[in-house]
């Protein structure tokens, strides 16, 4: 049983959980105290595993508690209340969060969020450690990447800001730059400065961007000698970015879906770099029998490139919606989801990117009826046929 600690100053908004709560009567325990110094002397003497608290309260504020919880209780789940509207909010909340959810709180979103961040946990901690092997240099955050999201929660954040963090590396701001003219953007015009290309895609689009660039290119030279297609990688990884963002609804989730696809087959690289000899090995396999690279990997290696790509990113201290989402990209059902969400939306756009470039057959019909949305396919389908279609044949390229 889980033990959920709730934290408010309003008396009458913990009754209002208190109240919400009752349906999960012997399925949960739960606690209530009024403000963040209340909280911190319960967790003293009191074993919790989830702590859901608000924002904003007098003297020690949400984040504040979900900090000094994060260094001393690193075990406990950490989740956030926020009002939806503001955003300024959600990017204080993101560094100590777990996930974030929105006001007033619904207690079975609340119960489906603590299941979903618990199954993740014990996939990327127990399983994943075990399992691991050779994969022990993993790569290291960029540092653009980390400026980068420094300067977009400042309140003077600007396109300008950004530009200049990207021209001081030299061969990422290039590589930047060929990614923004590159025909699975369709711009009107060619883009020749990183002042436009900012302007043109927006600061949270480049600061994801640059991650994978930053990511590929530094690992380009020995990744390369495993077989690696880079190109090949970079596109699939563009067109399914695209398309998961307009499978989704709302900005935050639309963002959080645009970068998930954007780094969903991160984990073939980092075994690209690691474990080279069993990249190579599974590569020939899926050349020779046509199966799925997260099939041979998980009979091969007892991992997949997923569940790599979603512990180096957990690491990395990424939003647990986009690891999560990274995890489970070839198999959504595992997640947990009660509702159509970021695992959903990114493998179904990985799906349609396979099936219309690479004629794979669809294989996720079983989980959309779970989810009752079965009816919407058609309409992705033809989502994805539209970003699609502006890409030259050649830009495609095959994958394995």
């Amino acid at each position: 049983m889980r033990t959920i600690l709730f934290v408010d100053d309003q008396r009458e908004i913990l009754n209002s959980h208190r109240e919400g709560m009752k349906k999960f009567h012997g399925q949960v325990d739960t606690h209530f105290t009024a403000g963040a110094e209340a909280a911190l002397e319960l967790l003293k003497t009191t074993p919790i595993d989830v702590v859901v608290t608000d924002m904003h309260m007098p003297g020690m504020d949400g984040a504040t508690l979900l900090g000094r919880i994060k260094e001393d209780y690193p075990d406990i789940v950490r989740l956030m209340l926020c009002p939806q509207t503001q955003t300024d909010t959600f990017f204080v909340a993101l560094p100590v969060s777990h996930q974030v959810l929105a006001k007033p709180l619904n207690p079975d979103l609340l119960c489906n969020a603590i299941d979903r961040i618990f199954r993740l946990r014990d996939l990327l901690t127990d399983s994943l450690r075990k399992k691991i092997g050779g994969v022990k240099q993993l790569p290291s955050v960029p540092t653009v990447y980390l400026e980068m999201m420094s300067t977009m929660e400042r309140p003077d954040a600007s396109a300008t800001k950004i530009a200049r963090i990207l021209e001081r590396d030299t061969a990422m701001a290039a590589k930047t730059l060929q990614l923004v003219n590159s025909a699975i953007f369709s711009l009107p015009r060619q883009i020749t400065s990183l002042d436009q290309a900012v302007a043109y895609l927006g600061m949270e689009l480049i600061r994801d961007l640059s991650l994978t660039v930053h990511m590929f290119a530094a690992l380009e030279p020995t990744a390369i000698r495993s077989g690696f297609s880079f190109n090949a990688e970079q596109r699939h990884s563009l067109m399914t970015a695209k398309i998961a963002k307009r499978l989704i609804t709302g900005q935050r989730l639309a963002q959080n879906a645009f970068t998930a696809g954007l780094l969903h087959d991160i984990g073939k690289l980092v075994m690209a770099v690691c474990i080279p000899e069993q990249f190579k090995e599974v590569r020939k396999i899926c050349k020779t029998t046509g199966r799925a690279s997260h099939e041979v990997e998980s009979e091969l290696l007892g991992v997949t490139h997923a569940e790599v790509g979603a512990y180096l990113l957990s690491l990395w201290g990424l939003p647990h919606s986009i690891v999560e989402a990274v995890a489970y990209h070839h198999n959504p059902s595992a997640a947990l989801e009660k509702t159509f969400d970021l695992p959903t939306a990114v493998s179904l756009a990985n799906a349609l990117v396979d099936e219309i470039t690479s004629k794979r057959p669809f294989t996720l019909e079983e989980h959309l009826n779970t989810l009752d949305v079965m009816d919407r396919l058609p309409r992705w389908r033809t989502i994805a046929q539209q970003e699609l279609q502006p890409v030259k044949p050649e830009f495609v390229g095959a994958r394995s």
